[in-house]
């Protein structure tokens, strides 16, 4: 049993040597008996022989009593796989494994596979590198105090080196997060857009290491350089290897666990202390629940990658030859699955997850679903978004969902080592199919603030594309040959069911689109936004359909073109002065003559026919007005559009003059009553105006459409949110006949205003000139009536000028002094935008400003302007008389409201951009 072989073997087989010692066994010899030495003889006879031929054959690993006693000669277990032959060298004296994987002592057979090559470099049982364990699997730790070099190599400790090296990077680190939390905590108004590109781009480069730290643990072959790079890269990743700390705590896998997941929540604890002592010693009035949100939000969301990775560290594993189990990726040493070390590694892992990764995303996810609720309140709002900054600032308004996607993104990329333990084919394709579609998504609605950025993070995504196919290039797949099969089926079969639902979908929507319009308005957006808007709100009432407005719909001309074309029943031409010089207008009209859809003309009393000579082709690149784009590229050349032009105006019989009715809102009522009538036959019925007291008083310009639709807007908005303030609900002055020489009207409207709960008046371009408006105004300052100012798109607000020069020609001199005083008062409030171009829910989040300006009772209105007036020193002696306004009989502007208006002085600052937006118009009095 203890031969061993020496020189060259012998061509026999292992049998035919064994057969002379197996004659001798057979009968085992007694104690009484010993061998004789004939056979003795015979016996090294037969060895000389043996030993004078080489070895062509199979010999045996080694020739031990277990091998005697099988009287078979040695050969690999039937069971043994492909595999295991393959990392099992049969050279004499017994089976070693090849270099990358190693075989325990006393365990020959059990093959296990090392993480690095350099750590194993093959050999007899218990083979591992200078200065490694060799009783752990996969020489996997270094011996006592030791460490694992940058190259793999084990190094003696020198713990003094190695404390002054973790106290630095513990200082640099700490110094850091101080200048981090400083940064993300800034007021944004005093960043500019390249110190904002500089942040997003070190966040997306930050993330991107981390992602590719996720790289490292898919179980395939990384080649230099990129082994080194992802061992500098793995500092990012909370993986304190290249920090040695190892010399200090040990090599305990569960107490270096724990300490990798107190990192973050240590970092959490340090911003809040520095917080605290700013708001203590050098800003009192510091909001502490904010910045720490704000600051531990920032720092979670940028290292979100490494703080889930490293909580998920003990499920990720990869498999050893011989179904001989699994071993950890970041500790070989432990064997996953197995009770005992790595069952308290998973506790803490569960652990870490339930405490810190779900809270953190219930958190923004709470915030992201909230951003919407909270934006109605001016408040709410603005501790919402410094509360949550670091999730919605670097995004675009609409995209402000896109940081919880982000933090989706992340969670996607980690769970693939985890869900395909040790399946780099599926591993590989996961990872792919998760970063094309979040970089599909991203260049689909680019959501960062600034093109550079959106340009940066596209790009960063398909370089790490391209890293996961240049690893699939040089990966072995032979084990998953058969899956990669399955699953290039199953990508074809997608692809060709992609298609298919593709095609189904825009059949059917070619045969029944949606969805469908009753009607859609086209109008001139700078003279009719309103007059538009509030028809559109009356036919929907109306008809119970939806009604088109481009307004809701920012959207490219080919939509709207569709529209036209397909999903709307008829097009209403709201025709206005300057409704037919729009190319917009131009191309929806000539797409429903193109395509023989039903139209109805509206005429506004400012709309003035075009002559035959603008009718003509010729004419048309002159009549329309200059626009960003061309028509002819949606193919609407001159002549189409003149022809649709000559049909509009000569030959469409359905038309409708706007009827001449001094009520304010039955204009319109008669208007939608037309467009509506064909299907519903419905009355229309006139709106009546009772005096309502303890009601909310909205006033606007009378005898202007534009104005009078914009407060019915307005009205219909605010209807319900104020009954539960004023029960009496909302008076639309108005449907009020206009101001006469009895003054019958005149007191009328004083009994509304003084009997008010409060008063809401709109302004528009004209509305200090009349008379009706100023008589409210004045009416309410002297009642001491809450009084709002709301003001529509190109109001202009007053300056000194129209206080000292046009306000005595408007009023005459005796007049304008009380009047224009308590304008001032009037115009101390700040008005609320009220932005008709925008889209409803612009209009109805203004609204709701609006509505949180009324008081609770009317009581407490009238203590709070006297205790206003009184502080500010300039009340009247007796604010409260009744006012009777005449105008200036020298003064030749008539009070109808639709004149241009005459103002001076700076004007507001307004929106007019097309993105939906909520604005607030800031005005400060400069005398």
């Amino acid at each position: 049993p203890t031969t061993t072989w020496k020189g060259k073997l012998p061509a026999l087989n292992a049998q035919s040597v064994l057969r002379p010692i197996r004659r001798v066994r057979a009968p085992a010899p007694s104690a009484k008996s010993a061998p004789s030495r004939k056979w003795k003889a015979v016996r090294a006879a037969r060895l000389a022989r043996a030993h004078s031929r080489p070895c062509t054959g199979h010999p045996p690993r080694q020739m031990t009593a277990s091998v005697l006693q099988a009287r078979t000669p040695w050969k690999p277990p039937r069971t043994a796989s492909l595999a295991r032959t393959r990392r099992l060298s049969t050279s004499w004296p017994f089976p070693s494994a090849k270099p990358g994987y190693m075989t325990l002592v006393g365990e020959g057979l059990k093959v296990y596979k090392c993480k690095d090559e350099s750590w194993c470099p093959g050999g007899a049982p218990g083979s591992c590198a200078e200065n490694r364990d060799i009783s752990v699997i996969g020489c996997s730790k270094c011996e006592a105090d030791k460490y694992t070099s940058d190259d793999g190599s084990c190094h003696t400790c020198e713990k003094h080196a190695v404390a002054v090296l973790v106290v630095t990077s513990g200082i640099i680190a700490l110094l850091v997060l101080a200048m981090f939390g400083w940064i993300v905590n800034r007021n944004q108004l005093n960043q500019s857009n390249a110190m904002l590109m500089v942040v997003i781009s070190l966040g997306l480069t930050v993330t991107a290491i981390q992602t590719i730290g996720v790289f490292t643990n898919i179980s395939v072959t990384w080649e230099e350089p990129l082994i080194s790079l992802f061992k500098v890269l793995a500092l990012v990743s909370f993986d304190l290897q290249l920090l040695k700390v190892e010399c200090l705590v040990g090599q305990h896998s569960v107490r270096n666990l724990v300490i990798r997941q107190l990192i973050a929540p240590s970092a959490a604890c340090y911003i809040a202390g520095i917080v605290l002592f700013k708001k203590r010693f050098f800003d009192p009035g510091l909001d502490l629940r904010i910045q720490v949100m704000n600051s531990v939000g920032a720092i979670f969301q940028m290292f979100f990658v490494a703080i889930f990775l490293s909580a998920l560290t003990p499920l990720i594993c990869y498999k050893h030859p011989n179904n001989l189990g699994y071993s950890m990726s970041s500790d070989p040493s432990v064997l996953c699955n197995e009770e005992g070390e790595h069952l308290s590694l998973v506790m803490v892992s569960i652990t870490a997850v339930v405490t810190i990764i779900l809270p953190y995303l219930a958190t923004a996810c709470m915030a992201t679903v909230r951003y919407r609720s909270v934006m109605g309140n001016s408040v709410l709002s603005h501790k919402h978004l410094q509360m949550y900054r670091y999730l919605f600032f670097r995004y675009t308004p609409s995209m402000y969902w896109y940081g919880s996607m982000t933090l989706f993104r992340s969670v996607c990329v980690c769970l693939v080592p985890v869900v395909f333990r040790d399946v780099p084919s599926l591993q590989i394709l996961s990872i792919t199919i998760v970063l094309v579609f979040f970089a599909t998504v991203q260049m689909h609605f680019k959501p960062w603030r600034g093109t550079w950025a959106n340009t940066v993070d596209s790009t960063s995504n398909m370089l790490l594309v391209l890293l996961i196919v240049c690893v699939a290039m040089t990966t072995n797949f032979e084990d998953s040959t058969s899956l990669l099969g399955i699953v290039a089926v199953v990508l074809l079969s997608g692809a060709f069911l992609v298609i298919v639902v593709l095609l189904g979908y825009n059949l059917v929507r070619h045969l029944r689109p949606a969805p469908f319009y009753a009607n859609f308005i086209c109008h001139h957006k700078a003279q009719a936004a309103a007059q538009a808007r509030y028809l559109q709100i009356l036919l929907t009432q109306q008809c119970h359909e939806p009604c088109f407005l481009d307004s809701d719909h920012l959207t490219n001309l080919q939509d709207l073109f569709d529209v036209v074309r397909s999903q709307c029943r008829q097009l209403c031409v709201y025709l206005t002065a300057d409704t037919l010089r729009r190319p917009w207008c131009a191309g929806e009209i000539t797409i429903a003559w193109q395509n023989h859809q039903r139209v109805a003309v509206v005429i506004h009393p400012s709309f003035s026919p075009l002559s035959a000579e603008h009718l003509k082709a010729e004419n048309i690149p002159s009549l329309l007005a200059s626009a960003d784009f061309q028509l002819v590229e949606y193919g609407l050349t001159d002549d189409y559009i003149a022809q649709a032009y000559r049909w509009l105006m000569l030959d469409l019989k359905t038309t409708f003059t706007m009827p001449n009715i001094e009520g304010g809102r039955q204009r319109f009522e008669e208007v939608a009553h037309w467009l509506a009538r064909k299907r519903f036959g419905q009355s229309s019925k006139s709106s009546a105006i009772l005096s309502k007291p303890n009601s909310v008083v909205v006033s606007c310009l009378p005898h202007d459409d534009e104005a009078t639709a914009s407060a019915a807007i307005l009205a219909g908005l605010i209807q319900e949110k104020v009954l539960d303030i004023a029960p009496a609900g909302v008076l639309f002055l108005a449907d009020l006949p206009p101001l006469t020489e009895d003054g019958q009207a005149q007191q009328q409207v004083q009994q509304c205003v003084q009997s008010a709960h409060a008063v809401i008046v709109v302004l528009s371009p004209g509305s200090l000139e009349s008379l009706s408006q100023l008589q409210v105004i004045v009416d309410a300052i002297g009642e001491e009536v809450t009084c709002i100012p709301v003001n529509t798109p190109n109001f202009r607000f007053p300056g000194p000028d129209f206080f000292d020069e046009e306000m005595p020609k408007l009023l005459g001199e005796q007049q304008a002094a009380l009047v224009t005083e308590r304008l001032r008062r009037f115009f101390k409030s700040i008005t609320i935008a009220f932005t008709t171009y925008a889209s409803q829910q612009v209009l109805a989040v203004q609204a709701q400003a609006a509505v949180q300006r009324i008081p609770r009772s009317k009581a407490t209105a009238t203590a709070a302007v006297t205790t206003k007036e009184s502080n500010g020193g300039r009340v009247s002696e007796n604010p409260s008389i009744p006012l009777k306004l005449v105008r200036n009989p020298s003064s030749s502007t008539a009070d109808t409201g639709v004149g241009k208006p005459t103002l001076s002085g700076a004007s507001g600052e307004f929106y007019s951009g097309k993105e939906d937006a909520c604005v607030r118009v800031c005005y400060t009095m400069a005398c």
